[in-house]
């Protein structure tokens, strides 16, 4: 395949792809959209369903608020407040009022019950059988007392005088609701009258005005419970009246029992029905969910009473399918019309572009031999002027410290022959006092000039002149040991020349000052031969660290520094640790030494010192560093001289700089 057709390819592919990227992005748009959708459908479910169970247990409640008001409710008074409620919910199939009985209470109670009108009244349970017998003989009794709606032919009241307690598993809901003072639920139960699943509802009632703080003061204060009965699918179809669900079916599962009968209610959007049989297949429901039940999309939580139910909702396959995604198409198609349409054009253009090279080939060839002769030229060009700029910079430096140090030279050679002068031109002063007779004149001009003093100060002044001197002299030397700008070539120094003359341009910096003492230096150097490095380079080196110790040493002071009220001046506390830089050399081995410098101030974090070589990177605040000193000093030690370097630091610890160089350079290279 021809090479100049690559780039038609390519085009080709790259625009197949963002087509394909377009129209899964536009895809997952439409998902979202549909999921946001779903979530709000199913949002809506839960909410509807939540307020209707809710709805249905405030029947309890406010027939729990008519008992702690009235103390005692009678059987009529207990009618006409509940009948109201099972006209308006048909949920509620049947409302009880179950009376706590004491053994010894038993045979009056079930008297009291039967001069009411009921001749054949007993305390009942169930035997193996499941038929109803007179209770058998245990501590205290459930009985239900009350019963609404109460007709003979009602199934319900087959449950008329049933103990509640007889059975240990509903015993122990029973005592949970009375030590709890609490509403429970029952699992799912079957409603004889209907064939439907529902549950009942157990609220503990206390006597009047009694304290139930406690667990034991609810056990002593306990009179009985009112009992509502439930159809869970009236429930559900009550509170989806006013939905309109579309292709979303749910399922109703008890999340507190056990998996084997947890089952409560179908709804199949397909048929619009909703199914709560008790015989309905169970495990078909919990298989079809199964996979969502990973899901939190599809499932949310109902609180029942002390239960937790699973409403699962499921989009139907025919939800996903009505959903358009005509924008995800358009996309895709409008893609590959443009990247096809472009192919075309770059294909014709690569064509022409062909026939143009064929006509120009033989003058490109000329021209491009021209550009590398000119490229070559002009890099000639720019290292002959870069070569005489680093020169003209090492003369300009070096003239500058020659001027310098001539007038200088000529100021401290003189001063000691003007010493002399002096001294002899005062001891002749001394002999014409002694020996020839003064005028008043004289005397009066003594007086004026303060001859005394000036005996006495002048030669103090020349000596003070000729320690200046001297200390212009020391700074001249140490500038152009420093710099040696002028040397291009790697040269055998004294390393320790070069820190001593970085220290003696940083002197300034390391007097005190009056928010911290003197920066004391500790040297302990080893006896090192000479170095062969690039001098200049390497007094770059020493002058970036010993810089950053002494600014790091200024921030950890000026933190400690104490404000002193009275003068209004900040001033430092002389019990602080005293700032220290120590410079120790070492030979490390035969042809290695090693340069160490530390402070102790404030130390760096690791993760600070992971960067602290990465160019650009400064902790110092803007416009008061560049971040490169560490990154220079970084190539000029381990790319220039072919060493290492390290920091070695933690926070209050201080820092410490290690550093690593060949002793010979063209050793290190031959090894």
């Amino acid at each position: 395949m021809n090479r100049r057709y690559i780039p038609v390819l390519l085009m080709l592919g790259a625009g197949t792809f963002l087509s394909i990227i377009g129209c899964l992005t536009v895809w997952n748009w439409e998902q979202e959209r549909l999921q946001s959708s779903f979530q709000n459908q199913a949002d809506k479910v839960t909410t509807a369903i939540q307020r209707s169970i809710d709805s249905n247990l405030e029947i309890l409640e406010a027939t729990g608020k008519l008992y702690a008001a009235s103390g005692t409710v009678e059987r009529e008074e207990f009618k006409i407040f509940v009948e109201d409620f099972l006209v308006r919910y048909p949920s509620l199939r049947a409302m009880n009022w179950t009376r706590r009985i004491p053994l010894k209470e038993r045979s009056l109670f079930e008297k009291a019950i039967r001069a009411e009108g009921f001749p054949n009244f007993e305390i009942k349970d169930r035997d193996a059988g499941g038929m109803l017998i007179s209770a058998r003989r245990r501590p205290e009794y459930f009985p239900i007392t009350y019963v609404e709606p109460f007709q003979k032919d009602n199934n319900f009241n087959k449950a008329f005088g049933f103990d509640l307690g007889s059975d240990p598993m509903r015993r122990q809901g029973l005592k949970k609701a009375r030590d709890t003072g609490k509403m429970i639920a029952t699992g799912a139960i079957k409603i004889v009258t209907t064939d439907q699943l529902g549950f009942l509802t157990l609220l503990p009632i206390y006597r009047k005005n009694q304290p139930i703080n406690t667990v034991s003061l609810r056990r002593e204060n306990f009179q009985g419970f009112i009992t509502g009965v439930f159809q869970i699918a009236d429930i559900i179809e009550a509170s989806l009246s006013d939905l309109e669900l579309e292709n979303i079916d749910f399922y109703l599962f008890d999340n507190s029992g056990y998996v084997k009968d947890n089952f409560l209610s179908y709804y199949k959007s397909s048929t619009k029905k909703l199914i709560s049989e008790a015989n309905k297949n169970k495990f078909s429901a919990i298989q079809s969910a199964s996979e969502c039940l990973k899901k939190t999309t599809c499932a949310r939580n109902l609180k029942v009473a002390d239960r937790q139910w699973l409403l699962l909702i499921l989009p139907t396959s025919e939800y996903t399918a009505i959903q358009s995604h005509w924008g995800a198409l358009t996309t895709l198609a409008i893609g590959l019309l443009l990247t096809s349409i472009l192919t075309i054009y770059v294909l014709i253009s690569l064509r022409h572009t062909f026939q143009v090279e064929q006509l120009v080939r033989d003058r490109t060839a000329q021209a491009k031999q021209l550009h590398e002769t000119l490229q070559e030229l002009q890099q000639t060009q720019s290292q002959l002027i870069q070569t005489e700029k680093m020169s003209s910079l090492g003369q300009m430096v070096a003239g500058v410290a020659h001027e310098i140090n001539n007038p200088v030279n000529f100021i401290y050679g003189n001063i000691t022959h003007a010493d002399e002068y002096i001294q002899q031109l005062l001891e002749l002063l001394r002999l014409y006092h002694m020996h020839c007779k003064q005028t008043t004149q004289i005397e009066e001009y003594a007086e004026a000039i303060d001859l005394d003093f000036l005996i006495a100060d002048l030669p103090k002044m020349l000596s003070s002149m000729k320690i200046g001197a001297d200390r212009i002299r020391q700074i001249v030397l140490s500038l152009r040991n420093f710099s040696r700008l002028d040397e291009a070539e790697m040269k055998q120094v004294d390393i320790h020349e070069g820190i001593d003359s970085t220290l003696l341009i940083l002197q300034h910096r390391l007097k005190a000052k009056s928010d911290r003492p003197a920066i004391e230096i500790l040297k302990q150097y080893d006896n090192l031969p000479q170095i062969e490095c690039y001098a200049g380079q390497m007094n770059q080196v020493f002058m970036n660290i010993l810089s950053n110790a002494i600014e790091a040493l200024e921030i950890e002071t000026g933190e400690k520094a104490l404000l002193n009220l009275d003068s209004g001046l900040q001033t430092f506390d002389s019990r602080l640790t005293i700032p220290t830089i120590k410079i120790r050399t070492e030979i490390l081995k035969p042809n290695y030494v090693r340069i160490i410098i530390s402070d102790n101030g404030p130390g760096i974090t690791e993760e600070v010192s992971k960067r602290l070589f990465d160019p650009f990177f400064t902790t110092k605040a803007p416009g008061k560093g560049t971040g490169l000193g560490l990154s220079i000093t970084y190539q000029i030690v381990v790319e220039k001289h072919g060493g290492s370097i390290q920091c070695l630091s933690k926070p209050g610890e201080g820092a410490e700089f290690s550093i690593e160089i060949p002793v010979s350079q063209s050793r290190q290279q031959g090894n």
